[in-house]
């Protein structure tokens, strides 16, 4: 779930020529590929039989109003681009990975497809989890893939009180600030679980970085072990804990 409303058509122009300063011509052309196919080509969406592309408002939703300001819209991270980026991890398939935030399902889709042990999607949106279990039961993945992925209706933060999970993505879903306590969550699991616990923070490539990401990469109860940019998207895959 993409949180942020800095990449809407009135400040795409200057986003591109800042991109294209920073990272060339090749890096801002992908930009424009990743949004091209997301908003128009959907070629995501048909060849996994699915719909979650495109732009939601959750103001529009049943999503609690006191929360809002938490977290304002739904977009999907390029599918692609993610794809690929779970092929050059190479993380044990025996692991658990959440999406916190997960909107209509295409990143657990992804992890599914990949083989993780075990993949949840949490959602407070109601709609959205409606939508993300359709997509769940006829998207085109082996029935154990499919097996793998529950859909869960709740806060993050109530839901990372329980978790055991290893590997946690977020798709700039939240604030600034809750995405703070967010990082001071996970850092707990790790410590009272006696493990290593992985964040993939992802964002449309951007120039300068988010404050998310600067906060990310001064949090020194996190460890960089990854970065990386694709099709318009960064990757930021941060490890708190122990080692695996």
């Amino acid at each position: 779930m993409d949180q942020s409303g800095d990449h809407a058509s009135g400040s795409e122009l200057r986003r591109l020529f800042q991109l294209s300063r920073r990272f060339g011509v090749f890096k801002t052309l992908s930009v424009c590929l990743g949004t091209l196919d997301d908003r128009h080509l959907r070629s995501f969406d048909r060849r996994y039989r699915v719909r979650t592309s495109g732009h939601l408002e959750l103001s529009k939703t049943s999503f609690d109003s006191s929360k809002l300001r938490h977290a304002t819209s739904y977009g999907a991270v390029n599918a692609w681009a993610f794809r690929n980026l779970l092929k050059e991890l190479n993380l044990p398939k025996r692991l658990r990975f959440a999406d916190l935030g997960c909107g209509l399902g295409r990143a657990c889709i992804l992890a599914a497809e990949y083989g993780f042990e075990k993949v949840t999607g949490v959602e407070l949106a109601h709609e959205l989890c409606v939508v993300a279990r359709e997509n769940m039961s006829r998207c085109r993945l082996t029935p154990s893939a499919v097996s793998s992925v529950s859909i869960v209706q709740a806060d993050v933060l109530d839901y990372c009180e329980h978790t055991e999970d290893d590997i946690f993505f977020i798709y700039r879903a939240f604030s600034l600030e809750f995405f703070r306590t967010v990082r001071k969550k996970l850092a707990e699991i790790a410590a009272y679980q006696n493990k290593s616990v992985t964040l993939i923070y992802t964002e449309r490539l951007s120039w300068p970085p988010s404050h998310e990401v600067r906060e990310l990469s001064d949090d020194h109860a996190f460890r960089k072990i990854y970065e990386t940019s694709m099709l318009g998207q960064a990757f930021y895959v941060h490890q708190c804990g122990t080692q695996f």
